[in-house]
Parts: C-alpha cells; sequence; structure tokens
C-alpha cells in the first residue's frame, strides 16, 4: 500500500483525515466498524482499492464522507 493525501481533508468533528489510510485505521479503528452498512462497505472498499492503486483517492474520499454523513443520520 502506498502513502497518499486528499488535497482536502475530511473534517470529524476537529480530528482531520488527511488520506485513505488514516480514514481505513479510522474505520477500523472506531465503534463505527460495529455498524458495518452498505455505506460503510462502499468506503471501506474504496478505500482499500485506492491505497492499492486500482481506485482513484478522490472516489475514495467521496463515499468516506458520504458514509459520515449517513453514519450520522443513525439513531443512536
Amino acid at each position: 500500500m502506498r502513502t497518499m493525501y486528499w488535497d482536502k481533508p475530511v473534517d470529524l468533528d476537529g480530528r482531520l483525515i488527511f488520506g485513505p489510510m488514516e480514514a481505513h485505521r479510522y474505520m477500523m479503528g472506531s465503534s463505527w466498524s460495529t455498524i458495518r452498512d452498505r455505506a460503510f462497505a462502499a468506503a471501506a472498499n474504496s478505500i482499500n482499492d485506492a491505497l492499492n492503486g486500482r481506485a482513484s483517492p478522490d472516489f475514495a474520499r467521496e463515499l468516506f464522507e458520504k458514509a459520515l454523513k449517513a453514519r450520522r443520520a443513525l439513531p443512536l
């Protein structure tokens, strides 16, 4: 896997995620990983693909942001 950074970090309530590797660590290391919905799966797959050079990092960022939005909409 190669190290890469997004042009603009994703802001998670003050915590900045600068690239696919950090997004992957966040997704797998947080309580979010217990809620594996479609948005989570799509983001995780695209992040893995980006890290392995098979997909665009920008597309992975887009799906990561969509998954975050879907997560925030879930009841606590």
